[in-house]
């Protein structure tokens, strides 16, 4: 399935895949996930000693990475998380010669020694010296190709890299995984896991992925929604959680991935296990164009997010699986799913509004929590309540009859003896086609069923507490500062938040001052939550809004 150019990357990036972060570079400095920000880029060019003149001069390194408009890096990221990222600040500086000949530099055994030689060459320079400075990210580029590795803060490349490689090992930077497929078959080189690099539409597979030219060499594809998702780059608004609202069918418009302003979900969340409600189907409509020209047709991509497990058995966070029809001579990838009792089905695409229609059925949204089972008072009871609950709820059904007026009396045939009450569990207005619930029963059993019926919707549906994987842990929520704002606060936070959105126009100057239309009354500052963010707050929320960003990860339910 792969094109010839994914073969030909194969080779160049098994080298380089053994290392698990090249380019950890798009961490941010004051948080990584969820990412929003500028990241600057040192990007230092050297040539051994004995090598001729470098075939690309600096301006071809700096369209490369992080001049817009030029089919490089900076665009790639810029489209790819709907312009939360950006690279300004970064700069190119070199060509500098290093005091190695190519064999003497090839043949140092340690990888930080031969980054090193390249970084003092340029700290050195009799002409042009320069010092990377301590908030910038490092990218070695070596003419003749040294050496092709990654580390913390930087990479150590070689003068062919092309925008797919840069793109895949940012992705690492940021804490994304490889992604994967469900065809078991499947093995890209010795050193993976199975499955592993098996998903084309992915820039996460770039090993074997689908390619765009560009002026650089390939492009990736997009980057799957689940991982958009992950580096919280898709409005809250964008993303439907099938089943949340209590409904078990719908019918879901999706907008392609490369066309945000068409109508329409960029990510649907379709859960089904009890147990992990991190464990989950998405589904994602990609469009032939942009970034995704490469791709082999119009398509929706179904994926599992489930736990995943390193060769040893140590856990490594969720992952998303792209579903398959592995009976296909091209294991395309899945249109329709039945299984863990979820139906996905594509119904249309409409290649002028660029969406997709998929019809979902499942029954989860009306599975009880975990500590609660259905009460099964009739067959069509399903209020969820603890398991004692439902086993006195089938003894009284049991005794239903011995606890009846013999003959009846002035409730009819229903009538109950003295010392019991309708049970009325089931409420005629819930099931108008039915008579309503006359088992007789102690009163105290009677208030327990209206007790739970008042509380069936906070004990059901487990689907409404599926948050994807920028969940927070207990004691906080999403601060939600705009639709993109995924930091996790305390709830006390959000409120402030809140509060401070509404009061923002009354904060700022009339007609503007000194930093434009934006610039606050004294006494307020901007609240920066993220580039941008010029909401006016007080000091001191400004600070606590910076420590927030700064404390985002380590307060995700899974880093």
């Amino acid at each position: 399935m792969a094109t010839a150019a994914a073969r030909t990357r194969r080779a160049l990036f098994t080298r380089s895949l053994l290392l698990a972060s090249l380019l950890s570079a798009l961490a941010s400095t004051a948080y990584a996930r969820p990412f929003r920000g500028s990241v600057p880029f040192s990007v230092i060019l050297c040539r051994s000693s004995d090598a001729g003149t470098p075939p690309r001069d600096p301006l071809y390194f700096q369209n490369l990475v992080f001049n817009q408009g030029t089919g490089g890096l900076a665009d790639y990221w810029r489209d790819a998380s709907y312009q939360n990222v950006n690279l300004i600040g970064s700069v190119v500086r070199g060509w500098y010669t290093v005091p190695k000949t190519t064999a003497q530099w090839q043949a140092l055994a340690n990888r930080s020694d031969k980054a090193k030689i390249c970084e003092d060459a340029a700290k050195n320079d009799a002409a042009q010296p320069y010092t990377i400075p301590a908030n910038h990210r490092k990218i070695f580029v070596t003419f003749p190709g040294i050496d092709f590795f990654g580390g913390s803060g930087g990479a150590f490349l070689d003068i062919n890299v092309d925008v797919g490689g840069l793109a895949h090992e940012g992705g690492h930077g940021i804490g994304l995984n490889h992604s994967f497929s469900n065809d078991f078959e499947y093995l890209n080189a010795w050193w993976a896991q199975i499955g592993e690099y098996d998903d084309p539409w992915d820039a996460m597979s770039w090993a074997n992925a689908w390619s765009v030219p560009t002026p650089f060499g390939a492009g990736p594809p997009w980057m799957i929604a689940y991982n958009l998702d992950r580096m919280g780059w898709l409005p809250r608004t964008r993303i439907v959680t099938f089943g949340a609202s209590g409904s078990m069918r719908a019918a879901v418009t999706l907008a392609a991935l490369s066309h945000p302003t068409s109508p329409g979900a960029l990510l649907v969340r379709v859960p089904f296990d009890i147990d992990d409600p991190m464990h989950y189907y998405t589904i994602e409509f990609r469009r032939r164009d942009s970034w995704d020209a490469g791709i082999p047709a119009n398509a929706i991509l179904i994926h599992e997010v489930r736990k995943h497990f390193d060769s040893g058995g140590n856990y490594l966070g969720h992952v998303a699986f792209l579903i398959r029809v592995l009976v296909d001579p091209n294991k395309a990838p899945a249109q329709q799913l039945d299984t863990n009792g979820v139906s996905i089905r594509l119904e249309s695409i409409n290649t002028t509004n660029h969406t997709a229609r998929v019809s979902i059925v499942s029954s989860f949204p009306r599975r009880c929590l975990q500590g609660f089972v259905w009460r099964e008072s009739r067959s069509y009871d399903f209020v969820c309540v603890p398991g004692p609950e439902r086993t006195e709820t089938r003894q009284e059904n049991t005794l239903a009859s011995s606890r009846v007026q013999p003959g009846g009396g002035p409730f009819g045939p229903d009538t109950c003896k003295p010392g019991f009450v309708w049970r009325e569990a089931i409420p005629s207005a819930w099931r108008t086609d039915d008579p309503d619930d006359h088992v007789c029963v102690p009163p105290a059993s009677r208030q327990r069923a209206r007790d739970s019926n008042q509380q069936a919707s906070s004990r059901s549906n487990p689907a409404r507490l599926t948050f994807g994987p920028n969940t927070c842990k207990p004691g906080f929520v999403w601060r939600e500062a705009d639709d993109f704002d995924w930091v996790c606060v305390t709830p006390a936070g959000r409120t402030q938040t809140r509060d401070d959105n509404t009061q923002a126009a009354s904060r700022r100057e009339p007609g503007g001052g000194p930093f434009g239309p934006d610039t606050c009354k004294q006494g307020f500052v901007w609240r920066e939550a993220f580039p941008g963010d010029h909401v006016c707050v007080t000091p001191a929320t400004r600070s606590q809004t910076a420590a927030d960003n700064a404390q985002a990860e380590q307060r995700l339910l899974e880093i």
